[in-house]
This record gives structure tokens, C-alpha cells and sequence, in this order.
């Protein structure tokens, strides 16, 4: 048997697809006069990429140490630790830095974003009415609020219940998802950021990692399927948005999503595997969180400046200045707490034959929300 790797290199450029896609969607409005807004209208599916790898990669980390004494503690530090450092440092300053030193703004960002309390209850996309218009960064705060209530039930799902009823579960909510949004969407109930109805991106990853963890897996079993998938669901949820039928685009999201996370991970072609293992995408994908949390403060700026009277100069420079913040954030903030994880290590569990090779290097990768 070949030697495990510590990292698989494919699912930090995954992170590095989504968070691309999500900061040229939410900042192409920015420089109206490059057309980028129609080019990234769909940029925001980058979030259920998100979604579907989260769900991947959290299920298989609680699937493997579902045996472990230590597993809800683990489990919750680890989570905390990746998760809370940068997200309360960032609700420090938006509610008390910016209002101290730009008195004129606070106003702005409480009007926006109340009740602030919300935010560090993870509750803004219950308790915000438009978590999306939030003040800057916490505009983008309300998919880390999906994550962690997702974190508050799933874990003892999957710690209580057996595998097979884990997997009936997943596919039931995937399939009950659009239906449910349907009869939302008929009551005001604001789809994109209400929890229930971005259950299917989480589902898809969650029933993913039981698949590839079947002691009768093998990884070319569905390539091919994962192919033709992937090339029927995103023309019709490109069509599908067009025609604002959002009760259905998640699903067809999600499901482009997880095709395109089980092909990075096992298809053989050689000009995939190249793009996912070049180093400027890994490390797009490393420092993604801070990417996403980060992005819009340099572009909000430039608002303020007016560098869209220089678009051609101003975007390169801002996309270099979002690297740069999320690299300070990576190296001064996130990597030190990272560190404190080999605290709460657990022993994983014994994997099926067939992909005994490969499922300890996905227990061992990052599970960090982008």
C-alpha cells in the first residue's frame, strides 16, 4: 500500500474555485463599465460548493471518530477553533472599531445589521431581515450561521444513528428540499439564507463521504456518472436562475457540486488533476476563509475612493489587497489557533478495504469552513 498523504491538495482548490467565484459575483458591481456582473451572475453557487464540500468533509471527520470517547468535545474545540477567532475579531471590528474611529458610519453598520447581538449568536439569518444588505463583511456572515446550526444537530445524528440510517436521512432531505423551498417561496420566506432550505449542498457532501467510505467503493465507480452529471445540472440551474425558480437551483447547485468535488478527487484526467494541484489555487483555498470573510472591506473602500473611475488598475490592486488580508489573517490569527487543534485529536475508525488507502487522508485534511 502506497504512503498516505497528509493533504489532499484537490480540496484546497476546490475552496479556491468557490471563494474566486464568490468574490468576483459579489464585487463585479464594483467596475460596472467591465461587464463583469452578467460574466458572474452565478457566482454566488460558489457558496453551495462550499456547502457540499463542508458537508463532505465534516460527515467523514465525525463518520471516522464516531467510536471516540472525546467525540463531541473534539469535535466542537476543533470547530471553534477553526471557525470563532477571525468570525469575533471580525464582529469586534465592525461593531465597536468601525463606529469608534468613524463615528459617521456607525449608524450605517447598526442600521443594517440589528440587532448586532444576532451575529454572535450565529442567529442573522434568522433575525436580520436582509442578512445579504448587512453592513460590508457581515453581508456574507449568514452562511457561517447555516454552518454552525448545522453543527448544533448533526453531529448526533450521525453519532447516534447507523450508517445506513444516516444515508436515508440525506437523501430524504435532498429530496424534500425543493418542495419544502416551493411552498416557502409562497410565503415570503427568504430562500437563500433561511437554513432549511440549504440543507441540500450539506446533504450532498454529507451522503458523498458515506459513499466513498462503502467497504464496495471504488473510486472509478461513478466517474463517468459524476461527468455527465456535472454537465446536465449547471445549464439547467444557470437556466433555471434566469427564470428565478430558486426553489429548484439549489438543488441543481448542489448537485453540480458534489459532482464536481467526486471528480476532483477521482478522476484521472491529467488537465483536471493539473489545474487542482496548481499552488496559486491551493493556496487560494488555504486561506479562503479569510478570503471570504475579508473580501468585500478593500472593495468597500474603493466605493468610498471612487476607483471605478480606474477599473483596469483599481481590480487587480483590490483582488491583491484581499490576498494580502487574508494571508495577515492566515499567518497572525488563524494558524495559531489551528495549531491548538492537536489537542483534540481521536483516534479514527478502521475504513472498508476497498478505499482504505484514501479515507484516512480525508479525515486528515483541513474540514475549515472558507
Amino acid at each position: 500500500m502506497r504512503s498516505v498523504p497528509k493533504k489532499i491538495p484537490q480540496l484546497d482548490a476546490i475552496r479556491g474555485v468557490a471563494i474566486v467565484l464568490v468574490i468576483l459575483h459579489n464585487e463585479s458591481s464594483v467596475f460596472p463599465s467591465l461587464h463583469l456582473e452578467r460574466l458572474f451572475a452565478n457566482g454566488w453557487m460558489g457558496v453551495d460548493l462550499f456547502f457540499v464540500l463542508s458537508g463532505f468533509l465534516i460527515t467523514g471527520i465525525l463518520v471516522d471518530t464516531r467510536q471516540s470517547e472525546s467525540y463531541f468535545k473534539n469535535f466542537y474545540a476543533r470547530r471553534c477553533l477553526r471557525i470563532w477567532p477571525l468570525y469575533y475579531a471580525l464582529i469586534l471590528f465592525m461593531f465597536v472599531i468601525v463606529p469608534h474611529l468613524r463615528p459617521s458610519e456607525s449608524r450605517t453598520v447598526f442600521d443594517k445589521s440589528s440587532p448586532w447581538w444576532a451575529y454572535a449568536l450565529f442567529l442573522q439569518n434568522f433575525l436580520i431581515p436582509n442578512p445579504t444588505g448587512a453592513a460590508g463583511p457581515l453581508a456574507v456572515t449568514w452562511s457561517l450561521a447555516i454552518e454552525e446550526q448545522f453543527y448544533l444537530v448533526w453531529p448526533w445524528v450521525v453519532r447516534y444513528c447507523s450508517l445506513a440510517r444516516i444515508r436515508r436521512l440525506a437523501i430524504f432531505v435532498m429530496c424534500l428540499s425543493p418542495a419544502l423551498r416551493l411552498y416557502l417561496s409562497f410565503h415570503g420566506v427568504n430562500l437563500y439564507t433561511n437554513v432549511f432550505c440549504r440543507l441540500d449542498g450539506l446533504m450532498a457532501g454529507a451522503l458523498l463521504a458515506l459513499v466513498v467510505r462503502s467497504d464496495r467503493f471504488l473510486p472509478s465507480m461513478f466517474v463517468r456518472r459524476a461527468w455527465m452529471v456535472l454537465a446536465v445540472a449547471v445549464p439547467l440551474a444557470f437556466a433555471t436562475e434566469a427564470v428565478n425558480a430558486r426553489w429548484i437551483v439549489f438543488s441543481l447547485s448542489a448537485a453540480a457540486s458534489a459532482s464536481f468535488v467526486y471528480l476532483a478527487l477521482f478522476s484521472p484526467q491529467a488537465w483536471l488533476q493539473g489545474a487542482l494541484t496548481n499552488r496559486f489555487m491551493v493556496y487560494t483555498g488555504m486561506t479562503s476563509y479569510g478570503l471570504y470573510l475579508l473580501h468585500k472591506i478593500p472593495f468597500d473602500m474603493a466605493k468610498t475612493f471612487h476607483a471605478d473611475r480606474h477599473p483596469l488598475l483599481a481590480l487587480p490592486i483590490l483582488l491583491a489587497a484581499c490576498y494580502a488580508m487574508a494571508a495577515l489573517s492566515w499567518t497572525l490569527l488563524e494558524k495559531p489557533f489551528l495549531s491548538l487543534k492537536r489537542y483534540f485529536e481521536a483516534k479514527p475508525a478502521a475504513f472498508g478495504s476497498a478505499n482504505r488507502e484514501f479515507a484516512p487522508a480525508l479525515q486528515i485534511c483541513s474540514a475549515g469552513r472558507p
